[in-house]
């Protein structure tokens, strides 16, 4: 009868033990936007807790969300053969980046091209692009999101940023949902429409090069110095 009672007695608290351990992972996950972070948070609170325990059977299983590959930072390539017509001018037009870059990549010269002749042009990655409107924008109205794709292909080509979507991107301290993960989140169908509609030369950001929500600035910002341009929603679109 004893250890019966004992059993329970156990039974009781493990089970106040693991509400605690939920609700502890919680609110860490409220607060970390990684969910790798989460997780190992989780797993260290039970294993220093009870040892013994399982923790695939009391962690939530995680939602399945796109990452980073190690593509994603880098800049990929396609060949393109030069046809009649063709110029260098079109080409960083239509791969989206810049004449000095194509220049450089192909080690030409001078501009001048040749039909039949094997370029390297940059692949544009417009599930990367999606993502970033996504994580940045996904509550703002759609034409917001348009914008914050204008704004990043507004970049690749100003002479003050980098040359390709990837390195724009990337570039450090450049957009602060790198730093937070929060770009590896699956792309919305509205921040995929958005990004396509950009490409096609939507510009409702009227070439500014730089957006922020100012309701999430606190103090002076070095951006309140840049030409502001107009308001869509939350961001503020600036030149």
């Amino acid at each position: 009868m004893q250890k019966q009672n004992n059993k329970k007695l156990r039974m009781f608290f493990n089970t106040i033990l693991m509400c605690l351990v939920l609700s502890l992972s919680v609110s860490a996950g409220s607060l970390i936007n990684s969910e790798d972070m989460f997780l190992l948070i989780t797993t260290q609170i039970l294993r220093r807790i009870r040892p013994d325990t399982d923790v695939s059977k009391i962690v939530p299983p995680t939602k399945t969300t796109t990452t980073t590959s190690p593509t994603d930072t880098k800049t990929r390539y396609k060949e393109h053969t030069v046809k009649a017509g063709d110029t260098l001018w079109q080409l960083a037009e239509d791969s989206i980046t810049t004449v000095k870059f194509l220049k450089s990549i192909n080690k030409l010269p001078s501009e001048e091209i040749h039909v039949g002749q094997t370029l390297k042009v940059p692949y544009f990655n417009e599930e990367l692009l999606a993502r970033l409107v996504h994580s940045e924008a996904g509550g703002e109205p759609y034409l917001g999101q348009v914008a914050v794709a204008a704004v990043v292909i507004n970049r690749i080509k100003d002479p003050n940023f980098p040359d390709t979507l990837e390195d724009v991107i990337y570039e450090k301290s450049a957009f602060e949902v790198v730093a937070n993960e929060r770009i590896k989140l699956p792309a919305s169908d509205s921040a995929t429409k958005a990004v396509k509609e950009a490409l096609k030369g939507s510009d409702p950001s009227q070439g500014s090069v730089y957006f922020y929500n100012p309701n999430k600035i606190k103090g002076w910002n070095w951006v309140y110095s840049r030409t502001k341009v107009l308001r869509i929603g939350n961001h503020v679109f600036a030149s």
